[in-house]
């Protein structure tokens, strides 16, 4: 970290802070890029990664103040060079260019092709900063293959506030400079976060935006005097500002009468008509109104309430609505048109799309993203008239979400076995669940629609056993080969945490062993989801005493971070070895950017494997687990 620092420093002081990164591969003119003019670009292939490889494209990540927009230049090639030029919009404060041939990216020995837009002056716009940070801290991970680095990312802002003591007083900036400060600084970062609020007292600070950062901080610093000052005295210079409008929505939204919530978003327009005008705020306001009468079953008004929301969002809300009502078993008439409804928008929208491009997405992202949106929603139309029993209707539906995403989700492949164990004949239906369960991506109910086809055959659970035994080994060969190839090579950070009971633990306790590490929250959905297979492989291992899972509860927000875990396990019922990372700093050295991520780390205090999100497929995480553990035990 110091030479890190070392070289950043340096760079501030002879350049105009990577006023011209050194790029082998990637020249761009003019060499301060600014705000309303055209920038032109050379990309030299033999100078990448990418080098003899055809074709080449480029995604330019122009990033503003109201969000990110891609372009997607069509480049001209003249041996190894490639050109183009594109226009910078008036708010763009960075650009990033991720060229990429086919399935790979030149991420420039990770670390990107990253370029400030300037001011007049010839210094970077402030806010290129906070981007810069933000890309290194997790925006670079997903938009372009760079690793995630907090520390990194802290270093370069807090080097850039040391040298630019002005971008102080920019409220985007500082924000992110307070969060990275606070993330790798914990223990150190209080009063150093108290003098710098204290200190800002320029005009941005005066806005409601610098009221509410301050406000936020100090709440969180639990300052609660100076908060509860600073909340009336923005209360009182901005009497219609955005606290008023969250401050109803959160009333309207924490209301538990339900004739009294129907009554305030009825007459919400009515009352605050300038806040009505905020269309995320009309949506989000119908949605709760439908959700209320849908969880009253009253379904005239539902739909009703549903028919003003865009279609979009209508459509995400069908579909949940629809999926719950399925698995209950519930209202199945009025399940089956919403269903219906978002399927048919879905695959309208997946031909002839409606709706603009997201300014973040590239054409074969959004192209992607539409086709992955009409899978979700076909999987839980085909999910209903299956319930409904109308199994050869639903089988095209399930067919098409499975195909999309190339029978790589197990979830969706289990609805296509199920219908096509009814409707297709019994070796056609046998021969395409197989072909599920060898290539790994079956659940357990894909097992039992194979076991009733083979034992329509009249052969004995015995014979269905050895038969399938032979089918799993296959696809235990190639979850392996899979795995194998996601296999990493990390010295895993050390750590040191307390337990429910007050016991420390830490890595080196635990050194000879093979630890499974996994980041969890009792706020997380597919955290709380994960955790039935979860269990299911740590008893599995309970008499392996050379194998141990460790949860470890991180970015928690409430006062009490130790009796919220307690009290949330004592609920669920679960008798997972909790770890507490009140400080949230072990979650940051790991590098972690979503919940859950689970590592498996060997016996050497080396990270083998890391595996991030829930599938919903809770037998494929327990042989993916079970699988990295042997490798990572020899």
């Amino acid at each position: 970290m110091k030479i890190i620092i070392s070289v950043l420093v340096s760079l501030f002081l002879t350049t105009a802070l990577w006023a011209q990164p050194p790029f082998a591969a990637l020249q761009f003119s003019p060499e301060k890029p600014r705000q309303n003019q055209e920038l032109s670009f050379d990309y030299n292939q033999a100078y990448s990664s990418l080098i003899r490889k055809s074709p080449i494209k480029v995604a330019v990540y122009q990033f503003t103040g109201s969000g990110l927009k891609v372009l997607e230049p069509r480049m001209e090639k003249k041996g190894d060079h490639y050109t183009a030029k594109i226009s910078i919009d008036s708010n763009t404060n960075a650009i990033a260019f991720l060229f990429t041939s086919k399935e790979d990216k030149d991420i420039n020995a990770d670390k990107g092709y990253i370029i400030p837009v300037y001011n007049k002056s010839g210094q970077p716009v402030p806010e290129y900063y906070s981007t810069r940070s933000n890309i290194f801290a997790g925006w670079g991970e997903s938009l372009l293959g760079l690793q995630n680095n907090s520390s990194k990312a802290f270093s370069f802002l807090n080097d850039a506030i040391q040298n630019n003591p002005e971008l102080k007083e920019n409220i985007t900036v500082a924000g992110a400079y307070l969060n990275l400060l606070n993330r790798e600084k914990k223990k150190e970062a209080e009063p150093v976060i108290i003098k710098f609020l204290q200190e800002a007292k320029g005009a941005a600070w005066q806005s409601e935006k610098g009221y509410a950062l301050k406000n936020q901080w100090y709440s969180r610093l639990k300052m609660k005097e100076e908060a509860d000052h600073l909340m009336a005295e923005m209360k009182e210079k901005f009497p219609d500002g955005d606290w008023k409008k969250n401050e109803i929505l959160r009333a309207i939204a924490t209301e538990k009468d339900k004739n009294k919530k129907i009554e305030q978003i009825e007459n919400f327009a009515k009352d605050y008509p300038a806040f009505a005008k905020d269309k995320n705020v009309t949506s989000y306001l119908q949605t709760l109104l439908a959700n209320g009468y849908a969880a009253d079953k009253n379904w005239d008004a539902f739909f009703k309430a549903a028919n003003k929301m865009a279609p979009a969002e209508r459509a995400s809300l069908y579909n949940n609505i629809a999926w719950n009502l399925a698995e209950k078993n519930e209202s199945m008439q009025e399940a089956k048109k919403m269903a219906y409804d978002a399927t048919t928008w879905a695959k309208n929208e997946m031909t002839k799309p409606s709706e603009e491009k997201p300014g973040s997405f590239t054409q074969d992202q959004w192209k992607k993203n539409r086709e992955r949106n009409y899978a979700m929603y076909a999987d839980s139309y085909a999910f209903i008239l299956y319930q409904l029993g109308d199994y050869k209707a639903g089988l095209p539906y399930a067919k098409e979400a499975a195909t999309i995403n190339e029978f790589k989700d197990a979830e969706l492949n289990e609805r296509y076995a199920l219908l096509a164990q009814k409707v297709l004949p019994a070796p056609a239906a046998t021969k395409l669940i197989e072909s599920f369960i060898i290539n790994d991506n079956a659940t357990a109910k894909t097992k039992e629609a194979l076991k009733e086809l083979y034992t329509h055959q009249n052969k004995s659970d015995a014979e269905f056993d050895a038969y399938y035994e032979k089918l799993a080994a296959e696809a235990k060969i190639k979850r392996r080969e899979e795995i194998l190839k996601s296999q990493l090579d990390e010295t895993a950070p050390k750590f040191a945490l307390k337990d429910f009971d007050g016991n420390e633990v830490s890595l080196a306790s635990l050194k000879g062993k093979v630890v499974i590490v996994d980041f969890w929250a009792t706020w997380c959905g597919p955290c709380i989801a994960s955790m039935p297979a979860m269990k299911k492989a740590q008893d599995k291992y309970k008499g392996n005493d050379n194998v141990k899972f460790v949860f470890i509860d991180t970015w928690e927000t409430v006062e009490d971070k130790k009796k919220n875990a307690m009290e949330f396990m004592q609920n669920k019922g679960y008798d997972f070895h909790v770890l507490l990372d009140t400080e949230d700093k072990v979650v940051s050295e790991f590098g972690v950017t979503g919940i859950p991520t689970k590592f498996v780390i060997d016996g050497n205090g080396k990270i083998r494997f890391k595996s991030v999100g829930y599938s919903g497929n809770l037998d494929g995480l327990v042989d993916e687990l079970d699988t990295m553990i042997e490798i990572a035990s020899k």
